[in-house]
């Protein structure tokens, strides 16, 4: 994989300094990424998380202050383990408009609901979109790439509203 990925990060360094005209071969602009609105930085709720959510929103910390991006980020420690998101963290979020979470700990069993489908039920995050596409330049296995997944995330599994119908068989309910 790493023999794979060394010819695809060259061509991709070159290719970087091909498409700044008028700009010297070895010279990098501070800010990789457009800055929105008027530069100012903006507010992002950080919420780390559990097991290897602290390891991974660090890393995008990194990346971004690498990057010089206009964030700052608010931090909130929310665990698995405790009963509510707490209020403040639910008003940061709401303020700034972007979070970033890292993995939360789902209780089993007990009839505990878990931090993630409070989340989603609290601030009505409906359905979760990505959109997966091919970038010009870069080889792949799939070609012509270019779909958006939807997944639905407050029914079913998601919606937390599951029992255990006898030990060890448990049913999930979904209401449409």
């Amino acid at each position: 994989m790493a023999r794979r990925l060394i010819p695809i990060l060259k061509q991709l360094n070159n290719r970087a300094t091909v498409w700044a005209p008028g700009r010297r071969a070895d010279s990098r602009s501070v800010t990789y990424m457009p800055r929105p609105g008027d530069g100012t930085p903006r507010a992002v709720t950080l919420i780390p998380g559990d097991g290897i959510g602290p390891l991974v929103t660090n890393a995008v910390e990194q990346v971004m202050e690498a990057m010089h991006a206009p964030v700052y980020f608010e931090r909130y420690e929310v665990h698995g383990d405790m009963k509510r998101v707490p209020q403040e963290v639910l008003d940061s979020i709401r303020k700034n408009k972007v979070c970033l979470k890292g993995g939360l700990r789902t209780p089993v069993g007990g009839g505990v609901s878990s931090l993630n489908v409070q989340l989603r039920k609290e601030l009505d995050l409906y359905a979760s979109l990505v959109n997966c596409f091919n970038l010009p330049g870069l080889p792949t296995r799939h070609e012509n790439v270019d779909i958006v997944v939807i997944r639905e995330n407050t029914e079913g599994e998601y919606s937390g509203l599951e029992h255990e119908v006898v030990p060890g068989v448990v049913e999930s309910l979904k209401v449409s």
